[in-house]
């Protein structure tokens, strides 16, 4: 049987109208179709065009997602969403526009996080988008999503919004308290970032360095950007503020601000340190600001003519220009540094520090030099540290006790070839010296054991035993070098104290005032 067509085209009343007749070959009708067979879903009817002319742009768009649903407050995360031409013409440049709502449904009456621009698309082209932004500062299920602005021509207008991606905003765990969530501590001892701090979830501070873990990686609630100044939550550090006093008392005009070459000396002291981190570097991070710029704006001069300060760090004088120079929010992380020309009027003293605690003051007069500065600096901070000079006794001038904590090596340095005198070194004890009993020195032995000879009785011959006062020069309280004793090492970086900074002169613990010995003639360079 033959099938013949009919097309047939009219208008009423300003509408278009088709109708397509099909008969047989007895002309009977066999079926009209027509509009009914588009309204009823037929993508092959009126598609592309109609007589020719094509549909116009139709832009949607699709594919929203958010690289996080779980979120913190606050925290960032990126929303995608793709926009499309499912037209049959190319569309105008336009917008595109992120939302956030309190429903499922998106809409551009919703909160509107950013805007992203979209080229002229042609028939089926599409254009991916992101956008970076935060979370809500609440804790609430929320819903975002994408927009497109209608172009001109686009006749269809209620599919210019995607579906809605749930976003959950929660407050994470945080099991030790140390503001960072616990799913960011990830226990690997691998510091990438503050998404991935390698820190342990259930240590507050995981390198034992008195500074929380969070601080180091975020800043302080107070604002103390830590992280800009180097911090790091798996390596212990240790920082510094240096105010001080230019003068010309004694001597020509000159400035006690310590110079980058005496700051480096003091770095290396403690980078080079067998002070181990659950990281995977050893060392102590010291970082230090004397006013070199960037981060470290902190240190300054003081406006002080005579260079002197009454009283030590106990004194009004000291407080006052910590008070007005030293930030409060400073307070309990940084150790403060005064360098006057002398303390206590007159004084020749060296230095003055707190033991344990997070003031000292050095004070070298003429004799600032960049070795004694950084020798100084060091000894004054190891009272800080909870070292005496003697270690962890005041037993000073003990030969057996290497370390610039003790008054035999603070200014020549410690010994680094197992003889008594001092070789230059900036460093702590490690506690490898022998003990040494004064009543019985074996001369073969040294400071170090067998193949180590010295002569403790200087007379000019190597026997065993002797018997002689070797730090007959001690002259502090318990008098240990007026009488005949046995003399311990002491291993200074296995045991210094970080928590000195947390007295924020409000000490947790009892809290001793060291003074120090002048600077020695031959150093008064």
């Amino acid at each position: 049987m033959q099938i013949s067509h009919h097309l047939k085209l009219f208008w009423n009343a300003g509408i278009l109208f088709l109708c397509l007749h099909a008969g047989n070959s007895r002309g009977e009708d066999v079926q009209s179709v027509g509009i009914a067979r588009t309204l009823a879903g037929d993508p092959d009817i009126f598609t592309d065009s109609f007589e020719g002319v094509p549909a116009p742009p139709d832009l949607v768009v699709i594919n929203p997602a958010v690289s996080n649903p779980n979120l913190a407050p606050n925290e960032t995360f990126v929303l995608s969403a793709t926009a499309g031409n499912q037209g049959g013409l190319d569309s105008a440049a336009t917008t595109l526009r992120y939302f956030r709502s309190p429903d499922m449904v998106i809409t551009v009456g919703d909160f509107e996080l950013g805007t992203d621009a979209i080229p002229a698309l042609a028939k089926g082209e599409e254009s991916a988008q992101s956008l970076t932004t935060n979370a809500p500062d609440v804790e609430d299920t929320f819903w975002v999503g994408a927009c497109v602005d209608v172009v001109p021509d686009e006749e269809i207008t209620d599919n210019q919004c995607s579906d809605g991606v749930q976003i959950e905003v929660a407050i994470p765990p945080d099991s030790d308290g140390d503001r960072l969530p616990d799913f960011v501590e990830t226990n690997t001892g691998v510091f990438v970032d503050a998404n991935d701090t390698g820190t342990d979830p259930n240590d507050p501070d995981t390198d034992g360095d008195s500074i929380d873990d969070g601080d180091e990686v975020l800043g302080t609630p107070d604002g103390l950007d830590l992280p800009a100044m180097g911090t790091n939550p798996l390596r212990k550090d240790l920082l510094l503020e240096y105010d001080w006093f230019d003068d010309s008392n004694d001597c020509s005009a000159h400035s006690h601000r310590p110079t980058a070459n005496a700051i480096a000396r003091v770095n290396t002291a403690f980078a080079n340190s067998p002070v181990t981190n659950p990281g995977p570097t050893n060392g102590v991070n010291l970082i230090s600001d004397y006013g070199q710029g960037g981060a470290f704006t902190g240190g300054n001069l003081i406006n002080d003519a005579d260079g002197v300060i009454a009283g030590g760090v106990t004194g009004s004088d000291y407080q006052n220009y910590k008070v007005a120079n030293f930030a409060s929010n400073r307070n309990g992380y940084f150790h403060y540094v005064l360098l006057p020309h002398r303390y206590n009027t007159d004084s020749s003293s060296s230095g003055q520090a707190e033991l344990p605690g997070d003031d000292m003051i050095v004070s070298l007069y003429c004799a600032g030099s960049n070795r004694n500065v950084a020798n100084t600096i060091v000894h004054e901070l190891g009272h800080n540290l909870f070292l005496r000079h003697g270690g962890d006794q005041n037993c000073n001038y003990k030969p057996n006790y290497n370390s610039v904590m003790n008054y035999r090596y603070q200014f020549p340095g410690v010994d680094d070839n197992c003889t008594p005198p001092g070789d230059g070194v900036l460093d702590f004890s490690y506690g490898d010296r022998i003990s040494l009993n004064e009543n019985n020195l074996n001369e073969f032995n040294g400071t170090c054991g067998p193949g180590f000879t010295w002569d403790w009785d200087d007379d000019s011959t190597i026997e065993n035993p002797v018997t002689v006062n070797i730090n007959q020069y001690d002259s502090e309280a318990g008098q240990c070098g007026g009488t005949l004793s046995t003399l311990n090492d002491y291993d200074d970086w296995s045991n210094i104290f970080f928590g000195g900074i947390g007295d924020a002169d409000d000490p947790q613990y009892p809290v001793e005032i060291i003074t120090e010995q002048p600077v020695p003639l031959e150093y008064r360079d």
